[in-house]
């Protein structure tokens, strides 16, 4: 008779092919995605091209006429005009309502993303279905296959078509298959036509609209793949259950996968033996959670528990064998013991926080361009391993997108600037920026005038304090900038009213010299 260990790797074998199988589906919706996508691409480039051409109006006059309702009394009057004078501007607004208006609030464009996720949300339930199909028939067949030598006397009961695709038709987590994809459907049309109809608001070309669009399509994509791959695993295993039904076994094992990506979930019930009769999905029985890699495995009477099962080192991302009794628990604790529970976990936070870590660092390269890391696995390292670069990184990132017209190099002058603030070498607030602020100095309040007075100063040296600045204290919440050069320093708000004004004092020239030597030059 077999041992546990022969059920254990069969099992894991079965729901390796399983998802195995699935590679060629997933591949397909990827294509079929990206179709969808440069088809939205077009139709909302020719909504647009064709309003122009159809109106001769710009595409800044287009945004505005697609963006605005007219009234039924305003469209008569504009008909009457044209009718009577041949007005061009008169054609124009008739002609908008056309494109825009008539069908109401950009529903032109609406409409065809619409139209287009209907397609793709169709084409993805069936091949999709397909899959789920083949990959129950496998299960239940190569399952009973596997076992039957073992369980001598068993018939072999054929599979009823009618309890495959009751099967695909059952819930869960409240929800079929078929419900989720359109679910999604839903989703994307909703957030694409919000994001059409903010655009046109904000007046963003049809370049950036588009763009958005397909960093959406990207997004429905991932949740079209992670939810083939959870209903793979979901017909997989309730397949091996039927089949159980059918040959008399009793009892299943729960078995979970030995590595990092597995949740603290799935890794209490490993190795558990649970009823096959009281199986209950999301309960004792995967999966449990959305991409779901767990099985079971047949519980036979009077087989020996002995051999290894194949586990994942954490360190290295190698596979090597454990004993076959030894259950997730007992490997993280081995691990833990071994390499310390820190590396565990940062392996862990790696894979299950790796969606949003890739959108963190789109988010950085914004704003750090080729100083943010240039992959994931250089970002997570950073993020995970190196606390302090890390935190540094977060504080460089906040720096800039606060002050976008500054530098990486006016960072490392602000840093200087806390540093002499803490010794109380100066005094001055505000955030040490970039000096390239364009501002146009206009005038100046009673009393900064009688301080250029006082300081022998003019609107000459304000104008020379300001174009020769070497760096700028931002204050006030970004309403006012000291601007200092070798010379003075002068505070202009953004309305171009001089603050103050005056030569520097000793701080100031500290100030100046150390900036000189992070910049690199002096004016």
């Amino acid at each position: 008779m077999k041992s546990d260990e022969y059920w254990v790797f069969r099992s894991l074998q079965r729901e390796a092919e399983a998802h195995d199988g699935t590679a060629d589906t997933l591949k397909r919706l990827a294509a079929m995605y990206g179709d969808a996508d440069k088809e939205l691409v077009k139709m909302i480039d020719r909504i647009f091209q064709n309003f122009r051409k159809y109106t001769g109006i710009s595409e800044q006059e287009a945004r505005e006429l697609m963006s605005v309702q007219e009234t039924a009394e305003l469209l008569a009057e504009l008909r009457k005009r044209y009718e009577e004078t041949g007005d061009a501007a008169a054609l124009a607004k008739l002609n908008a309502p056309a494109y825009g208006y008539r069908i109401s609030r950009l529903q032109a464009a609406r409409r065809a993303i619409e139209a287009e996720l209907d397609k793709l949300a169709a084409q993805e339930e069936k091949a999709g279905s397909r899959q789920l199909v083949k990959a129950y028939d496998d299960s239940y067949y190569k399952t009973m296959y596997d076992a039957l030598p073992e369980l001598p006397g068993t018939p072999v009961v054929p599979l009823s078509q009618e309890v495959v695709q009751q099967a695909i038709q059952n819930p869960w987590k409240g929800e079929n298959y078929s419900s989720r994809v359109w679910k999604n459907r839903d989703v994307l049309a909703s957030e694409g036509g919000k994001m059409i109809d903010a655009g046109v608001t904000a007046g963003k070309s049809i370049q950036q609209m588009t763009a958005e669009l397909s960093d959406l399509m990207d997004v429905g994509s991932y949740v079209a793949a992670r939810l083939i791959r959870t209903e793979v695993n979901r017909m997989h295993n309730d397949a091996a259950l039927e089949s159980y039904k059918a040959m008399g076994v009793k009892e299943y094992t729960y078995l979970a996968t030995l590595d990092a990506r597995t949740c603290a979930v799935c890794g209490a019930l490993d190795l558990k033996v649970f009823k096959v009769a009281e199986a209950k999905t999301g309960v004792n029985f995967p999966p449990m959670h959305p991409n779901d890699r767990c099985t079971i495995a047949p519980k036979i009477p009077g087989v020996k528990v002995d051999g290894s099962r194949t586990a994942r080192n954490p360190e290295t991302g190698r596979n090597y064998k454990v004993p076959a009794d030894m259950n997730y628990k007992e490997w993280r604790r081995e691990i833990s013991q071994k390499y310390g529970t820190d590396s565990l976990e940062t392996a862990q936070k790696k894979y299950w926080n790796r969606k949003a870590d890739i959108e963190q660092i789109k988010g950085m390269r914004k704003v750090l361009g080729k100083d943010a890391p240039n992959t994931l696995d250089a970002f997570q390292n950073l993020k995970y391993n190196e606390p302090e670069k890390w935190e540094k990184v977060k504080v460089q990132t906040t720096y800039l997108t606060e002050n976008p017209q500054s530098n990486l190099i006016y960072y490392r002058v602000n840093e200087k600037l806390n540093e002499m603030r803490e010794t109380k070498q100066i005094r001055a607030k505000g955030v040490a920026v970039s000096p390239n602020i364009p501002l146009e100095i206009k005038t100046a309040n009673d009393h900064t005038l009688m301080r250029f007075k006082e300081r022998n100063l003019s609107m000459k040296d304000a104008q020379d304090f300001y174009k020769n600045a070497l760096v700028a204290l931002k204050q006030r919440q970004g309403q006012q900038y000291q601007f200092y050069s070798s010379r003075g320093f002068v505070a202009v708000n953004t309305m171009g009213e001089i603050q103050s004004i005056g030569l520097l004092d000793m701080a100031g020239q500290r100030l100046v010299e150390e900036v000189i030597k992070i910049v690199g030059h002096e004016d």
